[in-house]
C-alpha cells in the first residue's frame, strides 16, 4: 500500500505570499495615484488663482470674513 500524500506545507505559503505582494502592489499603486490626483488638483488650483489674479481672488481683509 501506498502512503497518502502529505500534504506540502510550503505551497500555501507561496500562494498566501503572492497574495500578499499583490495587495501590497496594489496599495503602493493606489497610494501613487492619489498623490497624482492630489498633485493635479493643486495645480489646477494654483493655475486659476494666477490666471483670475491673486488680488481678484484674495482682495484686501479676506482673512477678517471668517
Amino acid at each position: 500500500m501506498s502512503r497518502p500524500q502529505e500534504h506540502d506545507p510550503v505551497v500555501p505559503d507561496r500562494n498566501q505570499a503572492r497574495v500578499h505582494a499583490a495587495a501590497a502592489a496594489k496599495d503602493v499603486e493606489r497610494r501613487r495615484q492619489v498623490r497624482g490626483l492630489l498633485l493635479l488638483a493643486i495645480a489646477a488650483i494654483v493655475f486659476a488663482i494666477l490666471r483670475a489674479g491673486i488680488h481678484n481672488v484674495f482682495t484686501r481683509g479676506w482673512w477678517r470674513l471668517w
